[in-house]
């Protein structure tokens, strides 16, 4: 686990709904809210072709 002092913080809006369905998605991960968010994140970008420097 990260140092929170080196973490970015983001504060996120999402649109109605989504939270609910980040949350079961997240559950049937195994996975924390945010570790889901994360991992949709990395999986869109690199479909982009973009190369994130800290990926995990």
């Amino acid at each position: 686990m990260m140092n929170r002092r080196m973490i970015d913080q983001y504060m996120l809006r999402l649109p109605p709904g989504w939270r609910d369905v980040i949350k079961m998605e997240a559950k049937k991960e195994h996975r924390t809210m945010n570790a889901e968010i994360i991992a949709a994140i990395e999986t869109a970008m690199r479909i982009k072709g973009v190369k994130l420097d800290a990926e995990s």
